[in-house]
């Protein structure tokens, strides 16, 4: 498993870090994706001695159509980081299986591969020496933090910002923030006329994150602040008591607390989500809960994206979202290259429909499901 990787992956946005993080706190994003994930990492070989800074290896051009504009983008990755590459691979492959469903887009791809956030700005130079006009990358906060204060050139990248890019810059961020999800779950409990749900939250700081955003998008929409409970210690009068007056339930809870707390919960109550409760073999009791996910695994026959290759490996659901992620990164980017106005764009991806917006925080709409109707 992989709780080395939860140290690095703490500065994501949502989660944690890599796939083993039983016993490690949990930080930040696409960090959750890996949280879940089963899949043995092998450890590096012992006394194995560290690779080069930042390796940046050019990707096969492909050619230019006649009278074409070509683009040349920098994807900057940690592929050479003992932490972070198996991930890092999972998002390229994306990619990569993005760029190949489009093989007359003249467009030439150079990689540059990372071993940790220190070397952002070496391999983001390198880029620009190899002609890069437009970067992707990289996946951790605070390497995208370092890197959207630094670059001159248009950039996507693949985690959140906290603070805005430098004014004039064209840096855009994508991101799978879990977080992100709340506005369009309260927007589904209020389309079903639901008028008093009930929260509920554990310590963990993934919850706390969801709690927070459930509550500051529910306050405008609403007269009452969103009655909240701590299921850490449940107490099942206190439920009782809450339920009492709640006409449905929010689990701010990733996909095992959620299964567990659903089971102390009438069966009619209705019960509402996020993308964490998604997994491949939900457990029974959690049939029937309203969540949102990406178009990559609730819309497979989307018509923007499913001339794009699935994955060749068996990868989980949460790792699979890496792998999205890297679809929409590709796509995104030919997007925003091309374009004169970032605001206009509408894109469907496999992550969401993207759109751009106002801001440099590339938005993201999914479609919604119930848990039953799509494992």
């Amino acid at each position: 498993m992989i709780k080395r990787c939860l140290h690095v992956l703490a500065p994501w946005v949502s989660g944690t870090a890599v796939l083993l993080a039983a016993s490690v706190a949990i930080a930040q994003s696409p960090g959750y994706i890996l949280q879940q994930n089963q899949l043995q990492l092998q450890p590096p070989p012992a006394g194995k001695a560290a690779s080069s800074p930042a390796v940046a290896v050019a990707a096969p051009v492909v050619a230019a159509r006649p009278g074409s504009k070509s683009l040349h983008i920098g994807l900057l990755l940690p592929l050479a980081s003992p932490q972070l590459k198996e991930a890092a691979q999972v998002v390229k492959d994306g990619f990569d299986a993005a760029a190949a469903a489009n093989p007359d887009s003249s467009v030439q791809v150079s990689v540059s591969s990372l071993e940790d956030d220190s070397k952002v700005l070496d391999g983001y130079r390198q880029l620009a020496a190899q002609g890069a006009s437009f970067i992707v990358g990289p996946l951790t906060r605070q390497g995208a933090a370092n890197l959207a204060q630094e670059s001159k050139l248009p950039t996507l990248v693949l985690n959140t910002l906290d603070k805005a890019p430098p004014a004039g810059s064209k840096v855009w961020s994508l991101t799978l923030a879990v977080e992100t999800e709340a506005p369009q779950i309260v927007r589904l409990l209020r389309d079903d006329g639901r008028q008093q749900p009930l929260l509920l939250f554990n310590g963990d700081g993934l919850s706390q994150r969801l709690r927070q955003a459930f509550a500051e998008f529910w306050v405008p929409r609403g007269a009452k602040p969103l009655a909240e409970l701590d299921i850490s210690n449940p107490d099942g009068d206190k439920l009782n008591a809450a339920l009492a007056s709640s006409d449905a339930v929010i689990l701010a809870l990733d996909s095992k607390e959620a299964a567990a707390t659903r089971a102390l919960l009438p069966p009619t109550m209705p019960v509402y989500a996020s993308s964490l409760v998604n997994i491949q073999q939900p457990p029974a009791v959690m049939q029937g809960v309203r969540f949102v996910d990406m178009p990559w695994f609730l819309m497979p026959d989307h018509p923007e994206t499913r001339g794009i290759a699935r994955p060749t490996s068996n990868l989980t659901r949460a790792t699979e979202r890496l792998y999205a992620l890297g679809v929409d990164a590709y796509r995104l980017a030919v997007a925003l290259a091309g374009s004169k106005n970032a605001a206009l764009i509408k894109l469907g991806g496999a992550t969401g429909d993207l759109r751009i917006g106002k801001g440099w925080q590339v938005q993201r709409e999914l479609p919604s499901s119930v848990v039953g109707n799509t494992q």
